[in-house]
């Protein structure tokens, strides 16, 4: 059965046979990103088979919007913090969100995806694939730290070999600058 989720105006679409879960709906994160620990959770865990995927969307195309100079560290606090909430879930938690988070960190392989729209002002990929990248590059650096390797930096219409695929809502292209 195919499995789909919604962040920020794109549609993430996994084939037959994924886990998939928004980190940010569940309570456990939310209860923690109030002081003192002001965590932030990626947007998607996934996994299939012994693989583990930590999934953060960003959409810089809105007007205005700007990329920050440090996204990968915050993607990398991100990856830090959801691997964090897994492990209390997975040792302390109950139901299915317990059972989902032993299975995720039983995987033998952790992988980190951000998944970004970046203005192109209606070139497609022209002036993208290099700043997508740099931040492969630099996303590279900061989960190396976390024995997490192979990052991905995709967007919609660069994938890079991520096994799910990305579609843009339809519905709110008009708000964005990149088109």
């Amino acid at each position: 059965m195919v499995v789909e989720a919604e962040v920020d105006g794109s549609f993430f679409t996994f084939p037959d046979g994924w886990e998939l879960e928004k980190l940010d709906e569940w309570r456990e994160q939310q209860k923690v990103t109030q002081p003192p620990f002001h965590s932030k959770g990626c947007d998607l865990v996934a996994m299939r088979d012994t693989t583990l995927w930590l999934i953060e969307a960003k959409d810089y195309t809105y007007p205005g919007a700007k990329v920050p100079d440090d996204l990968a560290d915050k993607v990398g606090l991100k990856v830090f913090h959801s691997l964090a909430i897994l492990h209390a879930v997975a040792r302390w938690g109950v139901g299915s969100r317990q059972e989902f988070s032993v299975r995720a960190l039983a995987c033998q392989e952790a992988r980190v995806c951000l998944a970004v729209e970046l203005p192109d002002r209606g070139r497609r990929m022209i002036g993208v694939a290099t700043p997508l990248a740099n931040l492969k590059n630099e996303l590279k650096r900061v989960t190396r730290k976390l024995n997490v390797h192979r990052p991905v930096v995709s967007n919609s219409h660069m994938m890079n070999g991520v096994p799910w695929k990305i579609r843009r809502d339809p519905r709110t292209r008009d708000k964005h600058a990149d088109r």
